[in-house]
């Protein structure tokens, strides 16, 4: 048995409460930090983990009180002469022993636009968790650093002679260089030996994703994709890559209603079960927007960050209309006259404050909202828990469209297909991995690619399932039902034991190095 830490920027902790677990996490990056918890609940090996908590919710500006949480306040650590004491909190996720390190002046939010104060939160971090291990006793023989913000621990941890011979894991999670984190400041700033400043300055600035992958015995990527992509962008490092897809906790994303029936599960069951929580959805968007969906229309949906590379505004604009107008009507469109796929559309999303771009599909989306797709599209400027949990059960069909090799992996998709809902998605990273195209004639496949990537091929897949839907609805074909089956079993295979698995073929690679 080996023990593993696993040093994260965020991470999804339901046991925190509400408030609490949506202040730490703002995207996959924290729910990978969670789902890897629930794939390790069960391992051979010992994990922990390490991040920081954060003293307000980046969405509202709430005052997170750990003291009021189920979290154990262990007590205030000094650690660094020039950086301010931190406090350390105590929780388990998914049996899993959490530390977390709040510090309410730096820690304030999570990924402040502040690039300083962003800078100093990774310094204080990357501090404070090898002290938190050293003062619990904890000598792990692996360090697992999730992405470049975590980076600053890895030296930190080699000079100290309490972590001699740990070996060390770097999981990227991004082949996009704004996701890397980089800084225009002094290499001082980081409080590490100088002799880490060829890895860590880099073309001028700090660069601690440069820095971590300088140093890392091992380096790994979350789909077969990234791994190929991570490669061409760093040949340096890539004898180091080896790559692990990601995969999502089927116990905490699965419908209560789903993981009622065990293994009994058939197409009505199936059916039923996601009727009964396609109900709930609605009525937890009514309550939200004061919008109430039809339950007997197809629902298309989404929950994710807005960011340049998804593309939410730019491949809905030209087709939302057909897509939301009425089966049998047609609509005049930017790319032409197109036929209504009687398709409603949910949209859960919030912009980071520096992207102006994305700040202004939040005007359209809101746009459509009140005026002229009103009780067909909706948006919610919003995130959390809750709306990943709820849309993942209750949407029709989950959308994503990301600009191809940039999403590194994406696993919202992988929760729809663990609650049986399938894809309508572009074919890049985990996603081609698992979806497969449905073939309507022998009813194989598990959802739709919109290839090419452009809106009009959006527009003829998501006519295609509204006519499964509605063959289904109106004369009970039950290629829908097949469907949707279909993506349930893929989502077996998508579990994060299993991802878990193979991070322990990884490990026993990394404890046989020198």
């Amino acid at each position: 048995m080996a023990t593993i830490t696993l040093d994260t920027p965020e991470m999804v902790i339901e046991e925190l409460g509400k408030d609490a677990c949506d202040a730490n996490f703002r995207g996959g990056l924290g729910i990978f930090g969670s789902d890897n918890c629930e794939g390790f609940s069960h391992s051979k090996h010992k994990l922990y983990g390490f991040l920081p908590f954060f003293h307000r919710h980046w969405l509202n500006g709430k005052k997170i009180h750990y003291e009021n949480t189920p979290a154990r306040h262990l007590g205030t650590l000094e650690i660094h002469p020039t950086l301010r004491p931190v406090d350390i909190f105590k929780i388990k996720r998914a049996n899993i022993d959490i530390f977390g390190i709040h510090q309410d002046i730096i820690n304030d939010v999570l990924y402040t636009g502040d690039r300083w104060k962003r800078l100093q939160q990774h310094v204080t971090n990357g501090h404070a968790a090898p002290m938190c291990m050293k003062q619990q006793g904890i000598k792990p023989d692996i360090s697992w650093i999730n992405e470049s913000h975590s980076a600053i621990a890895i030296p930190v941890i080699l000079e100290d002679p309490y972590f001699r011979g740990v070996k060390i894991l770097f999981t990227t999670h991004t082949p996009v260089e704004a996701g890397m984190e980089k800084f225009d400041f002094d290499f001082n700033e980081l409080r590490i030996s100088e002799k880490y400043r060829s890895v860590f300055m880099h073309n001028g600035r700090i660069d601690l994703n440069w820095g971590g992958m300088s140093l890392a015995h091992l380096i790994n990527t979350v789909s077969e994709e990234h791994c190929q992509r991570m490669k061409e962008m760093f040949p340096e490092f890539a004898h180091k890559m080896v790559n692990v897809t990601n995969g999502s906790g089927r116990n905490s994303w699965m419908s209560p209603r789903l993981k009622a029936l065990g293994d009994n599960i058939d197409l009505q069951k199936l059916a039923e079960a996601h009727r009964a929580d396609k109900a709930d959805l609605i009525d937890f968007i009514h309550r939200e927007s004061g919008i109430r969906l039809d339950p007997n229309k197809l629902l298309m949906a989404w929950t994710r960050r807005l960011t340049n590379y998804k593309r939410q505004y730019p491949m809905l604009a030209p087709v939302i209309d057909a897509i939301c107008a009425d089966r049998n009507t047609y609509v005049d469109t930017p790319l032409g006259k197109l036929r209504g796929c009687g398709i409603q559309h949910l949209g859960v999303g919030v912009a980071h404050e520096t992207e102006r771009e994305c700040q202004d599909w939040v005007n359209h989306f809101n746009n459509w909202t009140t005026n002229g797709l009103k009780g067909r599209f909706v948006f919610i400027p919003s995130y959390g828990l809750e709306f990943l949990k709820r849309t993942s059960w209750g949407a029709d069909i989950w959308f994503s469209c990301p600009r191809k090799r940039e999403e590194a992996c994406g696993t919202s998709e992988e929760r729809a297909q663990i609650n049986g809902n399938p894809n309508i998605t572009v074919c890049t990273g985990g996603m081609a991995e698992h979806v497969e195209d449905f073939d309507p004639i022998n009813c194989s496949g598990n959802g739709l690619f919109i290839e090419p990537d452009e809106p009009i091929h959006l527009y003829y897949k998501s006519l295609a399932l509204s006519d499964l839907y509605y063959d289904w609805t109106m004369n009970g074909n039950n290629r829908w039902l097949r469907l949707r089956m279909n993506a349930f079993e893929t989502g077996k295979k998508l579990d994060a034991t299993i991802m878990a698995q193979k991070y322990e073929a990884i490990f026993e690679k990394l404890l046989q190095m020198p």
